[in-house]
This record gives C-alpha cells, structure tokens and sequence, in this order.
C-alpha cells in the first residue's frame, strides 16, 4: 500500500488541514481586545469580523461541494492552503476593521473548502471500518483546531503579540499546505455533468431529507461547543479569578485530550456494530449534565475543567456518531462533496450566528437552557439509522423502515 493510500496517513493528513484552518480563530480570540485597539474599532465590531469567518461556508457550501465534485477534492484541498496563506498575510498586517473583515472572510474561503472536502476525501478514499473511524475521527475537528489556535497565541498572549501570532499561524498554514502535496491521494472525480440550469439546481428535499435532518443533527451541537469556546477563556477567568492566558491554556488542554478520546472511542464503539442513535443519545445526556456543571458558579477552577473535559467528550462522541452516518445519506456517489456541501452549510448558517449569541448571553442559567434545547433538537433530528459493521451497510432503524438501502462499499444507494 502506498503511503498516500495509507488509512492512517489519510486520515491524519486531512485531520491536520482541517485543525490548520479552524486554528485561525483560536488564534484571534486572546487578542480581541487588543485587536480591536490597534485596528481602531469595538470589541462587537471585532466579534462580527470572527463571525465573518463562517459567512462563505454558511453561503457557499452546497455549491462549493458540487463543483468540489468535479474538479477534485485533492486540487481544492491545496488552493485552500494557499488561500489560507493569502487570508493571514492580510491579517497580520491589518490595519484597519476592513481588512480585518476582508482576512477573515478569505480565511473562511479556505476553512469552507476543507470542511466540505475532508469528509468527501475520507468517503473517496476509505472503505469499511477504516472510513467509519476517520469519519467519527474527522468530526472533532473544529473545537479541536480552535483549541489549537489557543495553543499557537499563549506563548505571545502575555505581551499581546497577536500579530507574531498569526504570523505563526501563516507559516503552519504554509508547512501543511506542502505536506498536503505530497501526502494527499488523487480520488476520482464525479462524472456527471455540474447541473446549471435553475430548475436542475434545486435540492431534492426527499432525496436529500436525511442528509438536511443529519445536518441539524450535526449544527447544533457544533454550535454549542463553537460558542462555549468563545467565552470560556473570560468566563473561566471571571468566575475563577485566573489570568485569561492561563484560562486558555486550561481550555486548550481540556479540548485537545477529551475531543480526540471522545472520537477515537466512538469511532472504535460504532465499527463494533453499536447503535449510533442511542450512543447519541447517551453522550447527549452526558453533555447537558457537563454543560450545567461548567456554567454553575462554583468557583472551582479544577471542577469547572473537569467538566469541559466531559462535556468535550460528549461533544466528541455526538459529532463522531452524526459524521459517521455521512456516507449513508449520499443519495449519489457522483454528489459525495454536495451531500457534504448541505452539512456543512447549516453548520456555518448556525455557527454564523454564535458569536454574537453567546456574547450576548449573561447568567450561567441562560447557558444551560441553550444548551438543553440545542441537544434535544438535534437528538430529534438525527436520523434513525443503524451501521453494520460487518458488512458496511445502513438499514433502517427498528422504529419503522425509512426507504433506504446504501452499499457504503460501492457508494450507490437507493432512495
């Protein structure tokens, strides 16, 4: 087997361009005020421009994803990087809200196009158990690269060099971009042609229902662990009396270790042939408990790490069971990066309206109740569907059969 074909050597390399792009985020976040000093603008105004991140996903995901399909995921993997590289270079010398706006949307040009061709490269290039652990694997992406992020900006946050700290940012951007060259394996381009009429363009709600339902399934605790990780650095330091640096080295390590556990061991509990809907319902619980135990005002530091480590976990656990469904809702193996598109699209179309939420949000109650409502939803919305191990196929749920039969093996499927 050749390295670029290597299950391991795919996952990674996917798993790092994915933490690469999200990391610009974690890296902004130490310095907002600071940011917003030296570019001449408010802290709200500098929270929008973090917002503007999300804007090209949440627009053009599901277009994205299907010319993704045709050109191949391999290309736009590498024009990411390099649009990455460009979207830095602005924001390290940014010197007014406009820039910072305009870094940040090319910055999420580049996160747009790895969030919909990781998993369209994973489903391409691995079959059977390796493809439902890299999945799973792939979807602690986001709170993970953000944790990244923060680990980039600590070594500068005591003296707010937030400009060497992109500068950091750029040169990984840089590193990854070249490794991707070498390391990412060409997988087939979709054959039918890009549908351009208006009438040929509209999304089939019924082919595509289970893909939208997963992609609620998928957001919403998304959303939740995007917005606990904008305000837990200050909120930990507010309520536990510690220096925001240190705050955001605690947060930084808490999400790196239990992100990675929880979707390493998810991974590992689905290809054992478990049942995805009720492991979600399990780590649902154990998030809501975590949530409450976070925002309650202790006063303990260690207790309130303790449950960001749980609640990181169950975010982990949620995520790798929603993304690990992905391949069995492809309605067409020709529409891998689409399907991946509509996901991903109502991820950033929620995300995009985070920061400005939970900013806005006092009081722990008003955490957890968003949280309770953010994952009941999306344990309504996830898809009743069973993955068998053994064979790589998705039936229909005991509840009742929902008109589906997809060959993960071969990528058809039948609606």
């Amino acid at each position: 087997m050749s390295l670029r074909r290597s299950p391991v050597v795919v996952t990674l390399t996917v798993y790092l361009f994915a933490l690469m792009t999200m990391a610009t985020i974690g890296v902004l976040v130490p310095f907002v005020h600071t940011v917003a000093s030296e570019v001449g603008a408010s802290g709200a105004a500098v929270g929008f421009a973090i917002a503007l991140f999300s804007a090209p996903p949440a627009v053009l995901a599901t277009l994205g994803g299907a010319v993704m399909d045709r050109i191949g995921i391999r290309r736009v993997f590498l024009a990411a990087g390099l649009v990455t590289v460009l979207g830095d270079a602005i924001l390290r010398n940014a010197t007014n809200i406009w820039m910072l706006d305009g870094a940040l949307l090319i910055d999420g040009l580049g996160m747009a196009a790895i969030a919909v061709g990781g998993p369209a490269l994973l489903m391409a290039a691995l079959q059977d158990k390796a493809r439902t652990r890299a999945m799973a694997f792939q979807s602690t992406y986001a709170p993970t690269g953000f944790a990244v992020g923060l680990l980039v900006a600590i070594p500068f946050a005591a003296h707010a060099h937030w400009r060497a700290a992109v500068t950091a940012h750029l040169l990984l951007a840089v590193i990854l971009t070249a490794l991707g060259a070498l390391l990412l394996p060409q997988v087939a381009r979709a054959q039918a042609p890009i549908q351009l009429r208006s009438q040929e363009r509209r999304i089939d709600l019924l082919r595509y229902g289970k893909a939208l339902r997963l992609g609620v399934a998928i957001a919403l605790p998304n959303a939740l662990a995007y917005g606990t990780s904008l305000v837990a650095p200050s909120y930990l330091a507010q309520a536990d009396k510690v220096s925001v640096a240190y705050s955001a080295g605690a947060v930084a390590a808490a999400k790196v270790v239990a992100l990675i556990i929880g979707g390493v061991v998810t991974g590992q509990i689905l290809s054992s042939r478990a049942h995805p809907w009720r492991i979600f319902a399990a780590m649902a619980a154990i998030g809501m408990v975590a949530q409450t135990i976070f925002f309650l005002p202790t006063g303990s530091l260690a207790a309130a790490v303790a449950a960001l480590v749980l609640w990181l976990f169950a975010f982990g656990g949620m995520s790798g069971v929603a993304m690990s469904l992905l391949p069995a809702v492809v309605p067409d193996p020709a529409r891998r990066a689409a399907t991946t598109g509509i996901v991903n699209q109502l991820i950033s179309i929620v995300c995009f309206a985070v920061p400005s939420t939970y900013f806005a949000l006092s009081g722990w109650m008003s955490f957890v109740a968003m949280a309770a409502c953010g994952l009941i939803v999306s344990l309504c919305a996830l898809p009743m569907l069973r993955l068998d191990g053994s064979r790589s196929t998705v039936t229909a749920a005991k509840r009742g059969a929902l008109g589906v039969g997809a060959d993960i093996d071969s990528g058809s499927s039948r609606a």
